[in-house]
């Protein structure tokens, strides 16, 4: 585990700055609505012959699947290359690796979205770690070696 008092000293003197839970809320807000857009724009036609918002509920229920695949590729290749989802970049935040101090690598990435889509199935109790954490970090950046710094 990596030691706190290193890591303070190495956030400072590398410049970076912790970003705020207000930020993280606001880019994950954003890259909610445009992957939840993407999906309603892919399955527009089951979409559009649903009568009632019952026949969403059940048509999103059906579509589980290819909704999970859909956030796991997204936060997992927006981070793996740029460091940042959509909702990061318009906030002015990214996400580093604790060691290396760049975006995390394919790997880490990956279990990072996994473990954040998890999260979200249960409520976003994951989320709520940020809030104790002296570095904001949820649980899928504590499972996924990260850490969210501003920009």
């Amino acid at each position: 585990m990596q030691n706190i008092n290193d890591l303070d000293f190495r956030l400072q003197r590398e410049g970076l700055k912790i970003a705020s839970i207000t930020k993280r809320a606001i880019a994950m807000t954003i890259d909610d609505f445009l992957i939840s857009f993407i999906v309603i724009i892919a399955f527009y036609n089951s979409f559009a012959n649903a009568k009632n918002f019952q026949e969403i509920l059940i048509l999103t229920d059906k579509l589980f699947f290819y909704i999970f695949i859909a956030y796991t590729l997204y936060h997992w290749l927006f981070v793996a290359i740029y460091g940042k989802t959509i909702g990061k970049f318009i906030t002015k935040i990214k996400v580093i690796d604790i060691k290396t101090f760049d975006k995390p690598d394919l790997l880490f990435s990956f279990i990072r979205s996994l473990m954040r889509n998890f999260d979200e199935m249960f409520f976003y109790m994951g989320m709520a770690v940020a809030l104790f954490d002296a570095y904001n970090r949820a649980l899928h950046d504590i499972v996924g070696r990260c850490i969210v710094v501003e920009d």
